[in-house]
């Protein structure tokens, strides 16, 4: 089980016992162990199988069975007493990004309200801007939450339905009867959000497959049972559909199954033309029963006449015509990736020190990386003063001549504040390896103020990168509005890189953003904005984000030596 989901169940019992008025030392106790959580290293699995929960820092007897409960069951007693006691509607309300605990108890006790649709007709009909303290602008707000969260409805982030994904490919492909495993559909194209995992199988034996697969025990529900297709429900809710196929037409199956629907069409339209027809069985010739491609991707593109495309894109974005002209981009590759500029230590509010994370890092196969903890305006966060700024970077300098076959780059994420000035002693800035500038507050500007904002920022010359530059959460709250296009021309003026950041909930500039700041010759730059030694892993979904925007090497600054880094 991933340790967010231990986290989240968490979270919701802090959250409810605030809506019940619970005593504020309880409340905090549950807030601080879900963020120790979602900070660990290491699996929580790990720790309950081994008994070594009470091991974890902040975390006491009580909490420490919670979680065992959580590992056996998927929650826990004191998250289901409240919700008897409470209403389930609420832990949907408590999705609307800026609608905290203490405004939620409000809406609750006053309105009577526990459910979205009972909370829409309020705020349609004015209810909510009459209470205490919240006001119009916030009426609006839930309003426009809603109607987003609505559209989001079944969907979950990318980083989350990978690492359910993963999980299961795993346990499939250690199975005698399962000759070849891949993940397909949207998440193999590294779409942001996901609706339903895909797992294809090749197998002479498909109900032994799914005999074991079945016995998985992440899996809640058995939606429907086949040699064929065989879907299930997993504890966090996430629908997995196990495809079955014979090993020979694997290719076009896993073709078939990645999608997307447009790239399908095309393809069928272009495969007519020439007297063929594809399918998920393979590529045949009209009339004939036999199929001319089907055992690799490789195959059916080359079968068709072109070059093969990879899948992050496979949209119908004009990859079918660059296919067929030789001219697909030499998309960035893991190996390309020798650094990662965008993280965070136990200075603020990381879990690892400088040196745990760079010798983690070294292991990854980085030669260098930048420490980049947060200015001191990111209170929360326990942001760097300017004397403990300097301190850290002195740190850094010294673990750097400590550790071999790694270079530290000392940096900072440093806050752009609401007027566009940043966050740090301009001196230490211009002192720094690599500054990241990103916002952390004030994100309901109107577009030109946020503009504004981020020129003011970028006209420095101070920064490096803009950190995560449309601020936007996935599945908790969308991006900042600006001028984008304004952004770019000030970002090539001034030599700064926009970051694809890879962190769980962010996947920000997204693929589209990205594809467009290149098209403007404007560097893009990957971070994990990892908080942890296993957090650095995620800079593998900013590389997919890259190559789904059809980014090659030299267009991206994390294949760039320390000493190019440091010329930038």
């Amino acid at each position: 089980m991933d340790n967010k989901h231990y986290a989240s169940v968490l979270e919701d019992v802090g959250a409810l016992l605030q809506i019940k008025g619970a005593n504020r030392f309880r409340v905090r106790a549950f807030e601080n162990a879900a963020r120790t959580i979602s900070r660990l290293s290491e699996s929580l699995d790990s720790y309950v199988e081994e008994d070594r929960v009470e091991e974890i820092d902040g975390i006491g007897e009580s909490i420490a069975e919670d979680l065992r409960q959580i590992h056996k069951t998927g929650t826990c007693k004191a998250r289901e007493s409240l919700l008897e006691e409470l209403d389930p509607g609420l832990l949907d309300i408590m999705k609307i990004q800026g609608l905290g605990p203490k405004r939620i108890k409000k809406i609750y006790e006053e309105l009577g309200i526990a459910t979205i649709d009972a909370l829409r007709q309020a705020a349609e009909a004015g209810e909510v801007s009459n209470l205490s303290g919240l006001g119009a602008k916030t009426e609006q707000s839930i309003l426009d939450e809603i109607d987003r969260l609505s559209k989001d409805s079944g969907r979950t982030p990318l980083p989350a339905a990978q690492r359910t994904a993963d999980a299961l490919k795993d346990r499939v492909a250690d199975l005698p009867a399962a000759e070849r495993v891949e993940i397909a559909g949207s998440l193999r194209r590294g779409r942001e959000t996901i609706g339903d995992i895909d797992i294809l199988v090749a197998t002479e034996d498909p109900e032994a497959v799914v005999e074991d697969f079945l016995d998985h025990r992440e899996i809640n529900d058995v939606l429907a049972r086949g040699t064929k297709k065989t879907s299930v429900r997993t504890s966090d809710g996430q629908q997995v559909d196990l495809r079955l196929v014979k090993p020979e037409i694997f290719g076009s199956a896993l073709h078939y199954f990645t999608g997307s629907k447009e790239h399908h069409v095309q393809l069928r339209t272009r495969a007519k033309r020439q007297g063929l027809k594809i399918s998920e069985y393979g590529v045949f010739e009209q009339g004939e029963d036999e199929p001319i491609a089907s055992k690799t991707e490789e195959d059916v593109f080359d079968a068709l006449g072109l070059d093969y495309i990879p899948p992050e894109l496979r949209e119908a974005a004009g990859e079918i015509e660059a296919a067929e002209e030789g001219s697909l981009p030499t998309l960035i590759e893991a190996d390309d990736v020798r650094c990662d500029i965008h993280m965070h230590t136990t200075e603020t509010d990381g879990s690892a020190s400088i040196r745990q994370m760079g010798e983690a890092a070294r292991e990854l196969g980085h030669d260098s990386i930048a420490i980049t903890d947060h200015s001191q305006a990111v209170t929360v966060a326990n942001g760097m003063t300017p004397d403990r700024f300097q301190s850290h970077m002195d740190a850094i300098a010294e673990a750097n001549e400590t550790i071999d076959g790694i270079e530290l780059l000392a940096g900072i994420e440093v806050d752009i504040l609401k007027d566009g000035s940043l966050d740090m002693d301009h001196d230490l800035l211009a002192e720094a390896d690599w500054v990241v500038g990103s916002i952390h507050s004030h994100f309901n500007l109107e577009p030109k103020a946020m503009t504004d904002r981020l020129l003011t920022a970028l006209e420095t010359g101070l920064l490096d990168a803009m950190g995560h530059p449309t601020g936007r959460i996935l599945g908790g709250r969308d991006g900042y509005r600006f001028d984008y296009d304004a952004i770019l021309e000030a970002a090539l003026e001034h030599e700064v890189a926009m970051e694809i950041n890879g962190s769980a909930g962010r996947l920000d500039l997204n693929a589209e953003m990205a594809r467009t700041a290149r098209a403007r010759q404007v560097k893009l730059v990957l971070g994990s904005d990892a908080h942890s030694t296993r957090g650095l892993g995620e800079i593998r979904y900013a590389l997919q984000q890259a190559r789904r925007a059809w980014l090659e090497a030299d267009d991206v600054l994390n294949s760039w030596s320390p000493d190019e880094l440091r010329d930038w």
